[in-house]
């Protein structure tokens, strides 16, 4: 008898020890898709003062085509407006706001069905501010990820594709929007050792240089799938005269491959860090801390059971904790929330399973000034709710 109550007490305190993820865990929304409503959110999710949330879907809405959408502090969710393809189509990435309300964004097709930038009012009312040409010889074309909104209303971005690189259709460049809706080219990538494929949202520092990712290229002895033979991808720098930078060609192996999109920047160190979806011992991507001189290392390294495939997008606390979502990994193999330290010791906040919570987190997180976190999953296993979700983590 005593040793089955010993054994109980044993087996209480072990329950009782396990990180209570359900009581943390919070959903706020969950898409329906259909017209009034939109499915499989990918963006990141941008907070105002009010405490209200905006987002993005790229399917769902009046047309299909994807909406815009707001979560106001109850959770009560909104459309603000519906993508009916002449007016852009496919918004996967997330917003970015101005001090007057209005949300400015990319989707990634539009009349010319290679995309448009966009701003939507506080009102719902959306204007369409450049629509990527479709004509040869190319200019910036396809802009994956999301904008970053600089001094004076200038809109800095990416196109994975367009410019005149040595690449079919073009291997992508950083652009410039003025206010008067006039874009400039601040990079064309020539897919060699600056890199291809450049990806979204940008940074930038005190001095107005910008700082980002290209996909693939830079180390071409390095091979990673599925990008066989193009390279394992960059990090850059885009100085304020206009000179361009790369930092760190990937390599590989413990080194890492095909960074993700969206640094973050210490503004304290000026340590910038990302996120690889693959690379390291076993091939589950990894965390890296890069200064503005170059100075590279790798500061996590994801084992499957602590999440696999990290999402770029991290953000950063005052405290200097990281936070980030995985594609896949945990638990149950569906996806992670965590968090990491300034000693770079990281914990699962949350292992997605696939049901209420949803699975495959495609983005980063958004943090409020009380440090709960906000992010989105892609889809749900569920039979008539499985195209995604808005979450909250209070840690």
């Amino acid at each position: 008898m005593k040793k089955f109550v010993l054994a109980l007490m044993v087996l209480v305190l072990a329950v009782a020890m396990q990180p209570a993820q359900a009581q943390h865990f919070h959903v706020l929304h969950e898409f329906q898709n259909g017209p009034f409503d939109g499915a499989s959110p990918a963006g990141a999710l941008v907070r105002d003062e009010a405490g209200n949330l905006y987002g993005t879907t790229g399917h769902g809405g009046l047309n299909q085509e994807g909406v815009v959408y707001k979560i106001d502090p109850t959770g009560a969710e909104s459309i603000l407006f519906s993508f009916d393809g002449t007016n852009g189509a496919g918004p996967f990435a997330g917003l970015v706001l101005d001090q007057a309300g209005n949300l400015y964004g990319t989707a990634g097709a539009g009349p010319n069905d290679e995309g448009v930038i966009f701003r939507v009012s506080p009102s719902g009312e959306e204007t369409v501010l450049f629509d990527f040409p479709a004509k040869l010889p190319i200019g910036p074309i396809q802009p994956i990820g999301g904008l970053l909104m600089g001094r004076g209303g200038n809109l800095y971005g990416a196109t994975t594709l367009g410019g005149n690189g040595n690449c079919i259709d073009g291997c992508g460049t950083i652009y410039r929007l003025d206010t008067a809706g006039k874009a400039h080219m601040l990079h064309q990538f020539t897919g060699g050792a600056d890199g291809f494929s450049p990806l979204g949202s940008l940074i930038a520092d005190a001095d107005g240089n910008l700082y980002g990712v290209a996909q693939v290229g830079g180390d071409f002895n390095c091979s990673a799938d599925p990008f066989e033979g193009e390279g394992c991808g960059t990090v850059f720098r885009i100085a304020k005269n206009g000179k361009f930078t790369v930092l760190h060609a990937f390599h590989g192996g413990t080194d890492g491959d095909i960074p993700q999109a969206g640094l973050v920047l210490n503004k304290a160190t000026g340590n910038l860090y990302g996120a690889t979806t693959g690379g390291n011992k076993s091939g589950n991507g990894l965390i890296f801390q890069i200064s503005p001189k170059g100075k590279y290392k790798v500061v996590h390294q994801f084992t499957g059971t602590d999440g696999s495939s990290p999402n770029g997008g991290l953000i950063l606390d005052e405290a200097g904790n990281i936070y980030g979502t995985t594609q896949s990994g945990g638990s149950n193999g569906l996806g992670t929330a965590f968090a990491m330290n300034a000693a770079f010791q990281l914990k699962v906040l949350h292992n997605f399973t696939g049901g209420r919570d949803g699975f495959a987190p495609l983005t980063g997180l958004t943090l409020d000034p009380a440090g709960n976190l906000f992010g989105t999953a892609f889809k749900n296993l569920r039979t008539k709710h499985d195209v995604g979700d808005v979450f909250e983590i209070t840690p």
